[in-house]
């Protein structure tokens, strides 16, 4: 089967983490399944070269008329999965719409040499409905092939994205062939809107994030993510500086974003001990937890976040807010699902997650029966022959 995957938003040298899964995904459904040919359509979503903020016009405006710094350029990431890079400006959405004709072509660019490389795709992946959704539509009407939706926007729509909704968001979701939620709480939501959607949780590299122990030591707590707003590390912090006062538990937090001053500053008011490691390879972030003891999630909102399911694959249990959808990935044998957004009530749960001690081998063995990569790719598999013929 030829794949043609379109992620709404990429890694770059600047940014490392924003968009990893999509990329980390492609390149296992490669390994997967080594007789499909597998393409990556990118334009530097995350680049800040690319970048042509209104803020700065001046800058701006030298960038758009000078050639991109950034090169087209294709990467083998595996003997069957290529990187196709054609560079495309970003700016504002209020001005010639974000330059989004501009990102369409050069997806184009990239479909034509994935076609010179492989092939006629048998279908189209655009990963969330904007941009990459209405990306893969305008390049499945021109070429007349097949396109998915998977939609991994939290909450849904995004803030961001609410004043197209109607405009864009929608059309585009009920124009696919198909539609493709990561959690029964996103699938639930879809449907409010009136689109019906299959089920498929998103897929890790389950041999690089594994346990090799049996017992839970006390090792330390851990949280990986962006240091924003949304992921309301300052109940964390409020509940780790409950939890150190009584057991003087090494706190670990791997992530980097705008909030990182103000956060700093927040621990050293507590008194809270946090190793602040900022970015980190994902051999690292794997060791990381596979050396901690607990992994904890203070989000406001998330559909099926892969650091949880990272931290499952690693056998550690889960301390998470409620956010929608939470329940569904944290059940009572693998963590708590915190009902309040206290710290008291958190910083508890962590303490009696601790205490019960449960086996790393038992939190592994729940997520392979539940998110094991293979049977997801093979469920994937499944949708896609639903929508073609090969």
């Amino acid at each position: 089967m030829r794949v043609f995957i379109i992620p709404s938003w990429y890694p770059s040298e600047a940014h490392p983490s924003t968009g990893i899964f999509f990329k980390e995904q492609a390149i296992l459904l490669a390994r997967f399944r080594p007789e499909w040919e597998i393409g990556l359509s990118v334009w530097g979503s995350h680049e800040p070269k690319l970048w042509l903020p209104a803020s700065r016009p001046l800058t701006s405006l030298f960038r758009y008329g000078s050639k991109p710094i950034v090169k087209q350029k294709d990467t083998l990431l595996e003997a069957n999965c290529v990187e196709f890079l054609t560079p495309a400006f970003t700016w504002t959405r209020k001005i010639k719409k974000g330059n989004m004709e501009g990102i369409i072509k050069v997806n184009e660019e990239n479909l034509n040499r994935y076609i010179q490389y492989f092939g006629q795709p048998d279908l189209i992946h655009a990963q969330v409905a904007y941009p990459a959704g209405l990306i893969a539509k305008r390049l499945s009407e021109k070429h007349q092939i097949p396109f998915v939706i998977t939609e991994h926007q939290s909450p849904f729509p995004l803030p961001a994205l609410k004043g197209i909704l109607k405009s864009k968001l929608l059309p585009v979701l009920k124009s696919a062939d198909l539609v493709l939620s990561v959690s029964h709480a996103l699938k639930k939501r879809l449907l409010s809107f009136g689109i019906e959607s299959g089920f498929t949780p998103n897929y890790i590299d389950d041999q690089l994030f594994t346990t090799v122990q049996n017992d839970l030591g006390i090792d330390g707590a851990i949280a990986v993510g962006r240091l924003e707003d949304q992921k309301n590390y300052e109940l964390m912090l409020e509940a780790m500086a409950s939890v150190q006062k009584k057991i003087g538990l090494k706190f670990t937090v791997i992530g980097s974003g705008s909030q990182q001053r103000k956060l700093k500053r927040r621990a050293q008011q507590l008194g809270v001990e946090v190793e602040w490691k900022g970015e980190q390879s994902r051999e690292v972030i794997a060791q990381e937890l596979r050396s901690s003891s607990i992994f904890l999630n203070t989000s406001k909102h998330e559909n099926q976040p892969v650091a949880i399911l990272e931290a499952l694959a690693c056998g550690l249990p889960v301390v998470t807010t409620n956010w929608n959808g939470a329940e569904e990935m944290v059940s009572n044998q693998v963590g708590k699902v915190v009902e309040s957004w206290q710290a008291d009530d958190f910083s508890d749960a962590i303490l009696d997650q601790l205490e019960s001690k449960v086996s790393k081998l038992k939190i592994r063995g729940y997520f392979e029966e539940k998110y094991g990569t293979q049977q997801t790719v093979d469920t994937l598999e499944k949708f896609y022959k639903s929508i073609v013929k090969v």
